[in-house]
């Protein structure tokens, strides 16, 4: 190697380098902006994943794939209403009464916290001493909850008709676009590549999703029996509620407490109640995720928690809430991509556990 290649080196380094942070700041602005589009197509395209080893067992039973995958949908379709039928009712009634609900905990925060209220005041009055004239702060009256879930209704709406039509799309035609996809490479060798990464990428994603729903019911079940013990009113919505969150990371288990602490702060008077079902919901918690979790998933899921905790923040940032339910699913899918590709092993073994 020459003098003059080896200051090249470093250049072409920093050049490459220079190129990527900029694709990637562009690919974080156009996922940014174009969420309403591209938010569909990534819920699709997991419920597809999940949803294949069915439709292809039904193929192997004579169905066709068009019936097979309207069956599997609908049928999905169809056991997730009549959930959320069930429990409508005391969703609705826990909504409706939502800003009574909050007025009452407001009240009995003040009066469990109500010596660093009066030290707060004390500061606060001190503050105003040292800055006499103050000008007066106008707050502006934000729209009320109702209010913002009648306006979103239409969009959900419209998003879980996409979602659904296009999963079903998607897994009638995935092996017609398995077969497009290999002619498009047009190597036998490439064609069985990508149909390996393809492969793997479906018995990762099916593996985390089936271990994920059985602790999230597991954590669903001991959340509401549980409630129900202690005597929680509405004690199998919260463990609905503790189910669902918990396919969040770190998060879903904070929300859940913080939910169940407020249901107690209203229907409760003693405070040690209140901290005894919090407190209870933490351990529940902790037993999942440090316990069952870890045992049942082991070396299944290919990913440290610093790659999910950095996902996390990556993905909810970009796409909300959404983005965190989708946050581990994406990361195993690029996971799996690194690791196939030589360039980009590196990234893969930095997202390895």
């Amino acid at each position: 190697m020459t003098p003059a290649t080896r200051r090249r080196m470093p250049g072409l380094r920093a050049s490459t380098m220079l190129l990527i942070g900029i694709f990637l700041i562009l690919l974080t602005a156009a996922l940014r902006l174009g969420a309403g589009l591209l938010l569909p197509i990534a819920i699709a395209a997991l419920f597809t994943l999940l949803l294949d080893p069915p439709v292809r067992a039904l193929r192997k039973l004579g169905l066709s794939t068009a019936l097979g995958a309207a069956l599997v949908v609908f049928g999905t379709l169809g056991v997730l209403v009549t959930g959320v039928t069930l429990l409508a009712g005391p969703a609705a009634e826990w909504v409706e009464t939502a800003p009574k609900t909050l007025t009452q905990v407001q009240t009995k925060l003040r009066r469990m916290l109500r010596p660093l209220r009066e030290t707060a005041q004390r500061v606060d009055q001190a503050t105003q001493s040292v800055t006499p004239g103050a000008p007066p702060t106008v707050q502006i009256k934000a729209p009320g909850l109702l209010q913002r879930l009648s306006g979103s209704t239409t969009t959900i709406a419209a998003t879980v008709l996409t979602v659904m039509f296009l999963t079903y799309f998607l897994l009638a035609t995935l092996p017609v676009f398995r077969k497009k996809l290999a002619d498009l490479i047009g190597t036998r060798a490439g064609a069985r590549s990508v149909e390996e990464v393809l492969a793997e990428i479906e018995v990762q994603m099916s593996r985390y999703m089936l271990l994920n729903t059985l602790t999230s019911v597991g954590v669903g079940l001991a959340t509401w029996g549980f409630l129900a013990v202690v005597g929680l009113p509405n004690s199998l919505l919260w463990g609905v509620t503790a189910c669902l969150l918990n396919f969040i990371p770190y998060a879903g288990a904070l929300v859940t407490t913080a939910l169940v602490g407020v249901a107690a702060l209203v229907s409760f008077d003693s405070t040690g109640t209140v901290l005894l079902l919090m407190g209870g919901c933490v351990v529940i918690n902790l037993l999942e995720g440090n316990l069952v979790t870890p045992h049942l998933m082991g070396k299944h899921l290919p990913l440290n928690p610093v790659a999910i905790f950095l996902s996390l923040l990556y993905w909810g940032w970009v796409w909300g809430p959404a983005g965190t339910l989708l946050a581990v699913p994406i990361t195993v899918m690029l996971q799996v991509i690194f690791s196939r590709i030589e360039r980009l092993k590196p990234l893969a073994v930095l997202l390895d556990s």
